[in-house]
């Protein structure tokens, strides 16, 4: 079941990616309004909630990777030097898809799951929209792509760990399992949906 979801994800976020018709400053800047602090306040929403060993341990693996090396930083100057920081047309655009994913974890009872799954679908879609994204900010004149080397190197070993994660965590007494892991998906492939429009 999982290793399908992933599947789609991808052969969604794949189709999104290159029927994209976005110039290349409005992506960079709308990935960088949507992610930039978000991604690790997602990471730490979903961390008290939830029940395996190996997903608890694979959130904080990942976060403490996200802040001794500064990804929020790394991401801002990937625009900054893209000339694409984002205006606040960006932060509207990706607003309404930001509080559905947040509206994730305002049920204790299925966070866990959904923040799990959530991050296994950007994880893995990532292999998708970052080379992308390396591609659009060489368009753009950018001479610093350490955000997107990084994040293409470390986001392999990430997906796998996620994949694991979310394997462990759907085996615990989640009631919906599915239903959970269908919204969180759909909802991160929105994002990226959005992003892309």
């Amino acid at each position: 079941m999982i290793q399908d979801l992933i599947l789609d994800a991808k052969a969604q976020v794949q189709k999104i990616v290159e029927e994209s018709n976005a110039d290349s400053r409005t992506v960079i800047a709308r990935y960088t309004a949507a992610m930039a602090v978000n991604f690790t306040d997602w990471i730490g929403k979903t961390i008290p909630w939830v029940r395996h060993e190996t997903a608890c341990h694979t959130l904080l693996d990942n976060l403490r990777c996200e802040a001794t090396h500064d990804h929020v930083g790394m991401l801002l100057l990937f625009a900054k030097l893209s000339n694409a920081l984002p205006s606040q047309e960006d932060y509207t655009h990706t607003a309404g898809e930001v509080a559905a994913i947040r509206h994730l974890f305002v049920n204790p009872i299925e966070a866990g799951l959904s923040g799990v799954t959530l991050c296994a679908v950007l994880e893995n879609t990532s292999e998708i929209f970052i080379p992308d994204l390396a591609r659009r900010a060489k368009e753009r004149g950018c001479t610093d792509l350490s955000y997107t080397d990084v994040h293409g190197e470390a986001d392999k070993e990430h997906s796998n760990a996620f994949l694991k994660a979310l394997e462990a965590e759907v085996t615990m007494g989640y009631s919906n399992t599915s239903q959970f892991i269908a919204q969180a998906s759909a909802r991160a492939i929105a994002l990226i949906s959005k992003i892309y429009a």
